[in-house]
């Protein structure tokens, strides 16, 4: 480790050695983000330079943040949707369908397929489908099987990991619960297509104060506590401990500050 640790710290003290880089000229941008400013300096340079300046921590008028704010909602899918509802499921399910389903032609929109964050969120969905049929099967071998996804949303994971192993299987049953009535509404039509609507229950509630008739051997938590601070996911799991059965399982994706930014 230490080996490559200094290896590593060499080579960025070479680059630094000849001059400014690539990155420290282009305030670390990635390439996605690089294309994106390039097409909206082309099409509207102050937009262009508020990202810029927003990025850098520098001041912006109250005009142009409202300039901003109308130029995105009116150029992208995904800044309409969020703005008119920042908790909204919708977001996160456009990233699951991904680039390879979506026709959004617009240049924002096509960053927020490509960059990072949402091919993260794209591989978090397949990491829980790839994980999860094998916490069912451990916990098969003790009986009936009974699910928990807070924050659910519509709960494509669940319905995708019923839908491949499941659909005939007794035993295993998940309920889903978020405060979005909508969410869930598309989550019921979801599970409906997929034929496992029989395998799950929808409740509109907020999971911290959700009081469920029986206690779950699995607790899913997706997304739930990413854009937290530590102190506030620990209250979070403080309070969804009552929900466990002896021995249950909390799958949960993984918190990270990086996900602040």
């Amino acid at each position: 480790m230490a080996n490559r640790f200094h290896m590593w710290k060499s080579e960025k003290e070479n680059k630094s050695a000849k001059g400014n880089t690539r990155e420290e000229k282009t305030a670390k941008f990635t390439e996605d983000a690089l294309q994106l400013l390039e097409i909206l300096g082309g099409e509207n340079q102050k937009i262009k330079n508020f990202l810029i300046n927003s990025y850098k921590s520098l001041p912006v008028s109250l005009e142009t943040k409202e300039e901003f704010y109308n130029y995105f909602i009116t150029h992208s899918v995904f800044s309409a949707a969020t703005a008119a509802n920042p908790a909204s499921s919708v977001i996160t399910e456009l990233l699951y369908e991904g680039k390879e389903k979506l026709n959004l032609p617009s240049p924002i929109d096509q960053y927020f397929l490509r960059s990072k964050a949402g091919r993260s969120i794209k591989a978090r969905l397949n990491a829980v489908e790839e994980e999860l049929p094998k916490i069912i099967e451990e916990y098969r071998r003790k009986g009936k099987v009974l699910i928990g996804n807070l924050g659910s949303g519509p709960g494509r994971d669940v319905i995708n990991v019923f839908s491949a192993y499941y659909q005939n299987t007794p035993g295993i049953e998940a309920i889903h619960v978020d405060k979005d009535k909508l969410a869930l509404e598309r989550g019921k039509r979801m599970a409906k297509i997929k034929q496992v609507s029989h395998l799950i229950k929808f409740v509109e509630e907020n999971f911290l104060k959700y009081k469920p008739e029986e206690k779950f051997d699995i607790v899913l938590l997706i997304g739930m506590l990413c854009p937290l601070d530590f102190h506030l996911c620990v209250m979070i799991l403080k309070k969804i401990k009552r929900l466990f059965k002896k021995g249950g399982c909390l799958l949960a994706s993984n918190v990270s500050k990086k996900m602040l930014e």
